[in-house]
């Protein structure tokens, strides 16, 4: 349960006032009730003394009828009820009640309404008798129910005092703290103009004052990001507006690539094979050579110009998300390369039912260049394999593709994803050096992580994580 600070410091205030006012009560109390006691005894000390002066003589000289006199007008004076006088044998010689007389003297008992004084009477023979005189405690009982109901009437306008000075200087000391609160709130709600208009010196004021110098800076910073904001939207738009149009350049070169350039080496490549077909045994070993060397060339720029192609379908196609088998991708990529290969003998082990999520075509893209290195790269190597697997690794899934071919040199494992970086020569082996750097980009587009392990003729691991971001 929340309570406010002001009723705390009430709280505290009140309990202290009461605390002390208690202490001063009952002191003033105490003080008030045994005065009064100490007065109402002091007077019944009186009353004995007198009456024991008179009640000597009378036990000296057994002159009971004087004594009788006065022990019957005792009951007369406020506060006395009765009063004996027994001899030394405890025998009754003067009674206010005269039934007594002579009768031995029976044990006196108080209560809280009564009260027996006992005096003993004597002389330097011995003792000559006891006096006893019974009090009325009725005085000494109003006299302290008097004082009780003070002091309640007294606690009562006290306590109500105190709740409300206790209140009121509560709010007094957590109004200015009230402001600063309500700025603070108006500030987290987004108004960065509102102030304390506190200028006192105590802490509170330097709260205030501190709170007001922080607001201002806030609000400028807030109309200087606002500023900035702005600036950063419209080079944003500016920029964005750059993209499309280099957007649209690109896609007219790429139709170019694809259409414009295709066609002159289509015409290279069949002219080619027709001089070879038709007038191939009419040209001598160099002409042949030469023209073979033509259609190759040819050939390697159509593939470039596919694996460009692809490179930037990857980097601009809306990636898809949706459930796709690995597994039956890979297979289907081993039958293309192995209809490619007819006499190609290597053995091919895929993990079954490997499940992800992702785009099935970009995927097939990743795929197709991951494994058709490793075929490409096991041509020479006897016993050839490719094994394309799953597994847990601190608690990521990691899938693997590994060969047993011709590998490479770690030292040059930051080149092995850059777009046209090599690492055989294209005597050993054929290709572009746009394959990894497209499995690359589908990677890192699924959010994942690729990386490789090998050494030269020991083959190659290459691993990756798809959705981990």
């Amino acid at each position: 349960m929340k309570i406010s600070l002001k009723y705390r410091i009430a709280g505290l205030i009140f309990i202290l006032e009461a605390v002390m006012m208690a202490v001063v009560l009952w002191a003033t109390l105490s003080y008030t009730i045994n005065s009064s006691v100490q007065q109402i005894e002091s007077a019944r000390q009186v009353t004995l003394n007198i009456i024991s002066s008179i009640a000597r003589v009378a036990l000296l000289y057994g002159d009971y009828d004087n004594i009788q006199g006065y022990v019957e007008e005792l009951p007369r004076n406020p506060g006395i009820l009765s009063a004996m006088l027994a001899d030394d044998r405890n025998i009754i010689v003067a009674s206010s009640d005269l039934s007594s007389i002579g009768k031995s003297l029976p044990t006196l008992k108080n209560n809280s309404d009564i009260s027996w004084q006992v005096t003993s009477i004597s002389n330097p023979a011995g003792v000559l008798g006891t006096l006893a005189v019974q009090f009325s405690n009725e005085e000494t009982n109003a006299i302290l129910r008097h004082a009780l109901t003070r002091g309640a009437v007294i606690a009562a306008i006290g306590m109500m005092a105190i709740a409300v000075f206790s209140i009121g200087f509560g709010h007094l000391l957590t109004r200015r703290l009230g402001t600063v609160v309500h700025a603070a709130e108006q500030v987290a709600a987004g108004n960065y103009q509102v102030r304390t208009g506190l200028s006192s010196h105590d802490e509170v004021g330097q709260v205030g004052q501190a709170f007001d110098t922080m607001a201002g800076v806030i609000a400028e910073e807030k109309r200087s990001l606002s500023r900035t904001n702005e600036e950063l939207e419209q080079r944003v738009e500016e920029r964005t507006s750059k993209l499309q149009e280099a957007n649209s350049e690109y896609e007219a070169f790429a139709y170019a690539v694809s259409h414009d350039l295709r066609a002159p080496l289509r015409s290279m490549n069949g002219f080619s094979d027709i001089l070879l077909e038709d007038y191939g045994d009419k040209l001598d070993e160099t002409a042949t050579g030469y023209l073979q060397r033509i259609k190759n060339a040819s050939l390697n720029m159509s593939q470039l110009i596919d694996d460009l192609l692809t490179l930037s379908r990857v980097n601009r196609a809306e990636i898809g998300n949706q459930p796709v088998n690995l597994s039956a991708i890979c297979q289907e990529v081993v039958d293309e390369l192995s209809s490619h290969t007819p006499g190609r003998k290597i053995q091919v082990d895929i993990k079954p039912d490997m499940q992800v999520q992702g785009d099935p075509q970009l995927l097939r893209d990743a795929m197709m260049n991951l494994i058709g290195n490793a075929w490409k790269f096991t041509g020479k190597t006897e016993n050839p394999y490719i094994r394309i697997g799953m597994e847990k690794c601190d608690g990521r899934t990691v899938f693997s593709i590994e060969d047993n071919g011709s590998g490479f040199d770690e030292t040059y494992l930051d080149k092995l994803f850059v777009p046209f970086q090599r690492l055989h020569t294209n005597q050993e082996f054929p290709g572009t050096g746009i394959g990894l750097s497209t499995v690359m980009r589908v990677i890192k587009r699924h959010g994942g992580n690729i990386w490789a392990e090998s050494r030269t003729d020991s083959g190659a691991v290459f691993r990756f994580t798809l959705g981990e971001t």
